[in-house]
C-alpha cells in the first residue's frame, strides 16, 4: 500500500475512534455537575457581612443579632442580652468550612424519607436579606448529614458534624465583669464607717491608715475578693421589679473598685433577706371562727398558722461603671442579675473581718548561763 493510501486510511480510522469515542463516552453523575458541589456552606464574603442568625430545632428558636457594624452580637430571644461570641465564632467557622460533597437526590419520594422537618438555620444581612438558609435533615449512615437550601427540591450531603443549639440561655455571655486584679489601685468597702485599702503600684501590698491597734490587714482576703469580682457571673436574670431582686438592693452590701487610671466600679450585692408574711391561711381565719362561734371552738389546726416564715431569697449584683457610656450600665437597665452565694459571702460584712491579730513575736531562747 502506498503511504499516501495508508495517511488516509490511519486518519480515518482515528476520525471514527473519536466519534465513537464521543457518543459513548461516560456520562458524568448528576451531582459532578451540581454548582454547589465542593462549595461551602457559607462563602466567607457571606460571614463577613453576617448580621443575624436564627435556630430553629423542635419548636424552639434563638435569634442572635448584630444592631450595628460597630456594636456587639446579642441574644434577641434572651432580652438582647451578649452574646457569647466565641461560640457563635466557632459555628460560623463551622459553616464556611463545611463543604458540599454530593447530591443526594432531587426526587420527591426520597426527599420525604430524609428526615427534613423543622430543624434549620437562617443567617441574614444588615438588610435581612438571607445569605444562606439550611434546613438539616437526618445523619447520613456513612457519616454527614443531609440537608437543603431554602425551598429547593435538592438534598445534599454535608459533613456538618454539629447541633443546632436552641437553647437561648447557652448563647448568652453571663459575664457581668471582667477587669485585671492588678488594675485596681484602692479598694472602699461601704460599711456603715467606709472603709478604703489602696497601694502605690500594682505589685505593692495593699494598706489603710484604719488598721485597729494590735491587728493588720488581711490582704489575702481583699486579692481573694478582687479575684472573684473580675470575672463576675451571672447565674439567671428577672425584671428588675422582680421583689426578690428589690429586696436584695435594699440591703445590698457596697464596694467601689478604683483603677490606677482613675475610673471606679461599684458593685452592691445583696440578698433579700428572711421575712415573715401573713399566712395564706389567715384570711379563713375569721370566717371560719364566726361561723362555729356559737356551736365550738375553732380546733387550732383548723385554723392554721397565721404568719408564715420566708428564708433568704437568691443573691443579686448590682453593677455601674464611671463611664457613663459604658455598655455595663445599660445592661444594668435592663434585667437584675443572680449570682452565686459564694460571691456574695467572699464580701466581708464588718470592718473588723477585715483584720486579724498580729502574731506575736517568737520567744528568744532562754541565754545559757556559766
Amino acid at each position: 500500500m502506498k503511504p499516501k493510501t495508508l495517511l488516509i486510511v490511519i486518519a480515518a480510522l482515528a476520525a471514527l475512534c473519536v466519534t465513537a469515542w464521543f457518543f459513548n463516552r461516560p456520562v458524568p453523575p448528576p451531582s459532578a455537575r451540581d454548582p454547589r458541589i465542593n462549595q461551602p456552606l457559607l462563602t466567607s464574603s457571606d460571614a463577613t457581612n453576617l448580621a443575624s442568625l436564627q435556630l430553629t430545632d423542635q419548636g424552639n428558636t434563638v435569634l442572635l443579632t448584630r444592631p450595628s457594624a460597630s456594636s456587639g452580637w446579642q441574644v434577641a430571644s434572651n432580652h438582647d442580652l451578649p452574646a457569647d461570641f466565641p461560640k457563635l465564632a466557632t459555628l460560623v467557622q463551622t459553616l464556611t468550612a463545611t463543604r458540599i460533597e454530593r447530591l443526594v437526590t432531587s426526587t420527591p419520594d426520597r426527599l420525604a424519607r430524609l428526615g427534613f422537618s423543622d430543624t434549620t438555620l437562617t443567617a441574614s444581612d444588615a438588610s435581612g436579606q438571607p445569605l444562606l438558609v439550611l434546613t438539616l435533615g437526618k445523619d447520613a449512615d456513612g457519616g454527614g448529614r443531609y440537608l437543603r437550601f431554602a425551598n429547593e427540591s435538592k438534598a445534599y450531603l454535608a459533613r456538618l458534624e454539629t447541633a443546632f443549639d436552641t437553647d437561648s440561655t447557652n448563647w448568652t455571655d453571663s459575664t457581668l465583669l471582667r477587669f485585671s486584679p492588678a488594675d485596681i489601685a484602692k479598694v472602699t468597702f461601704a460599711f456603715p464607717s467606709p472603709l478604703f485599702v489602696s497601694r502605690a503600684s500594682a505589685t505593692a501590698p495593699f494598706t489603710t491608715d484604719a488598721t485597729p491597734a494590735g491587728q493588720r490587714l488581711k490582704t489575702d482576703t481583699v486579692n481573694s475578693l478582687l479575684s472573684t469580682l473580675s470575672t463576675l457571673r451571672f447565674l439567671q436574670t428577672s425584671e428588675p421589679t422582680d421583689p426578690q431582686a428589690t429586696g436584695a438592693r435594699a440591703s445590698a452590701r457596697t464596694v467601689t473598685l478604683t483603677t490606677f487610671d482613675g475610673k471606679t466600679i461599684t458593685v452592691a450585692l445583696g440578698r433579700r433577706p428572711e421575712h415573715i408574711v401573713a399566712s395564706r391561711y389567715a384570711a379563713h381565719a375569721a370566717p371560719i371562727e364566726f361561723f362555729l362561734r356559737d356551736t365550738a371552738p375553732v380546733p387550732a389546726a383548723l385554723l392554721g398558722p397565721i404568719t408564715e416564715k420566708i428564708p433568704p431569697g437568691p443573691a443579686f449584683a448590682f453593677v455601674t461603671h464611671s463611664d457613663a457610656a459604658a455598655p455595663l450600665n445599660a445592661l444594668m437597665q435592663k434585667r437584675a442579675f443572680q449570682v452565686s452565694e459564694f460571691t456574695l459571702t467572699a464580701l466581708p460584712s464588718t470592718a473588723a473581718s477585715l483584720f486579724e491579730p498580729v502574731p506575736a513575736a517568737p520567744s528568744s531562747p532562754p541565754a545559757n548561763t556559766p
